[in-house]
């Protein structure tokens, strides 16, 4: 247990009731587990996990992931929204392995990465999330954020936030942004 699995353990009892009230489904994959179980990593081909959080990253995916696919890559696409899982479902069924992104504590993190295995994994957007990004540099998995995008209001909270999440940053193994203002905003996070 680390000092984000404590936060995060705080915010969901103080938040627990409003969670309550929420109809929420996946909670067994909210907590690592991979549904539905993922067949044996093949032989020779690497494994590239894409996270899209929902429904417009999940989107922005349909050029990059049948691109993969026809280069030999085995894609893993995951979302953390229903709607964004949904979505990843119409889109990449038959095509790609669909599954929900778990949330951010450091077990969790950890069951997912041993049922999942990628070789690569690639950020949509922005979801840095700090026991993930370590968790794979742990295992010496490159992570980088595609079609990056940091905006200045996002920017300025993670600015405040660096000396808790600039080592989430730096442990990236790239950030693809989306133009040089994103671009410049994700090297000043390191």
């Amino acid at each position: 247990m680390n000092g984000f699995d404590l936060g995060y353990a705080a915010l969901g009892v103080a938040t627990w009731p409003w969670w309550r009230r929420r109809a929420r489904g996946g909670w067994a994959e909210r907590f690592g587990r991979v549904l539905p179980e993922l067949p044996s990593k093949q032989q020779g081909k690497p494994r590239v996990l894409l996270h899209a959080v929902s429904v417009g990253e999940t989107a922005s995916l349909r050029t990059l992931v049948p691109m993969l696919v026809d280069r030999g890559a085995e894609v893993i696409v995951t979302a953390t929204t229903d709607t964004g899982l949904a979505r990843a479902h119409e889109l990449y069924d038959g095509v790609a392995h669909v599954c929900r992104f778990p949330l951010d504590g450091s077990w969790i993190v950890r069951k997912f990465l041993d049922a999942v295995q990628p070789d690569v994994v690639g950020l949509v957007e922005l979801e840095v999330w700090p026991n993930f990004v370590a968790a794979c540099a742990q295992r010496r998995i490159p992570v980088g954020v595609i079609s990056g995008r940091l905006s200045e209001r996002s920017f300025r909270g993670y600015r405040r936030a660096k000396p808790i999440v600039g080592r989430a940053f730096r442990q990236l193994a790239f950030a693809s942004a989306q133009d040089e203002a994103y671009c410049e905003r994700f090297r000043a996070m390191g």
